[in-house]
């Protein structure tokens, strides 16, 4: 199938965008972005919330605005990036059978 097939096919081919032309996309909105832990023996993410100012080759620049206080600027590698939701954070709430197990084993 040519290109302009494809694109009536299956829509937009908005996903095959490497991740960098995306964020930039994204440049002026509020972002969430989930920043896992580049160094050694520590296991979990970071999640910074602001407006996604600047979009480098190898990094993003975050303002975030605090309640009190001036803003802080956070730039991050784009290789420790594990997620961006547009807008603030999941809400999450876990229910029941979700670990750890409620009750024991």
């Amino acid at each position: 199938m040519s290109e302009t097939q494809l694109q009536s096919y299956y829509g937009p081919t908005d996903m095959a965008l490497p991740l960098v032309d995306r964020l930039r996309r994204l440049q002026g909105q509020q972002v969430t972005i989930y920043v896992m832990h580049v160094m050694r023996h520590q296991v979990g993410t970071l999640e910074l919330t602001g407006m996604l100012h600047a979009v480098g080759i190898d990094y993003v620049e975050l303002h975030i605005a605090g309640t009190r206080g001036p803003i802080r600027y956070a730039f991050i590698p784009i290789a420790a990036i594990g997620a961006v939701i547009a807008g603030g954070p999941l809400a999450f709430v876990p229910g029941p059978g979700v670990y750890p197990p409620y009750g024991g084993l």
